[in-house]
């Protein structure tokens, strides 16, 4: 391994330079969600908002890679990758807007899982499953006196296959009355516990005005939207795409 090479060697700059203070991102405006991508003994470079892109933390990664047709989609918030020693996150933030989509009941949930779990296994061509108990597939958690949902999921590619390496995620619901925040950490299945602990980082920095009845959040009542939340899901689709193709550039970079 040639230790001289730029790239590698800003990379390993940044990894061993003082950590920034944390500083939380307003990652939707409409919203008001911010977060703060800080995550403990790691580089978190930041595409998506592209005026917080830090060419120390993105060594190797150019700004010009945020700017692909997927990543400039509007629903697309936030694009991120956090190096951790010999793992890569891809953390993305999407939103899906619907009058009343943040009321979201358990039967909604539970449908929206079932919907992006068969648009998933369509995209992939493999199987993709929950990675808590099949009975209860979310944990209802509030920060900072907001319900949001959490969801892990796994996908069974093949070792060869690029896919896999973004292919199974820790996914967090964070609901507004309107809108349907979505946190994405994509990553392969064998570092879905790492993914876990920078998520529950990243999630615990959460802030957003409540604008939903937090109590009946995931609750048992029926609600007019049902499935039809689903109809989001080419989002989501859009998403794990992106996060392939940002990984396979972080690997060039370093």
């Amino acid at each position: 391994m040639n230790l001289l090479n730029p790239p590698l060697l800003a990379f390993l700059v940044a990894l061993t330079a003082p950590a920034a203070l944390a500083e939380p991102v307003t990652v939707n405006p409409e919203t008001q969600l911010s977060l703060d991508f800080t995550v403990k003994d790691a580089t978190s470079c930041i595409l998506k908002p592209a005026e917080r892109y830090d060419p120390q933390a993105c060594a190797g990664i150019p700004k010009k890679d945020a700017a692909d047709p997927a990543s400039g989609d509007p629903g697309v918030r936030a694009l991120v990758i956090v190096r951790q020693a010999e793992n890569v996150f891809v953390l993305t933030v999407a939103s899906i807007k619907r009058s009343g989509i943040g009321q979201m009941y358990d039967q909604n949930i539970q449908g929206f899982l079932e919907g992006t779990r068969q648009r998933l296994t369509e995209d992939f061509g493999a199987s993709v499953k929950d990675a808590a108990s099949p009975e209860k597939p979310y944990t209802l958690q509030r920060v900072g006196g907001v319900p949001v949902v959490r969801w892990e999921y796994t996908t069974e590619l093949p070792e060869e296959d690029d896919r896999a390496h973004t292919a199974s995620a820790v996914v967090y619901l964070i609901p507004s009355k309107d809108t349907l925040d979505i946190l994405s950490i994509n990553t392969h299945q064998r570092n879905l516990a790492a993914a876990q602990s920078v998520g529950d980082q990243v999630i615990s920095t959460l802030r957003l005005p409540l604008t939903i009845d937090a109590d009946a959040f995931g609750g048992d009542m029926a609600f007019a939207l049902g499935k039809d939340i689903a109809s989001g899901l080419v989002l989501v689709a859009l998403v794990v795409g992106l996060a392939v193709a940002m990984w396979r550039r972080s690997r060039k970079a370093s």
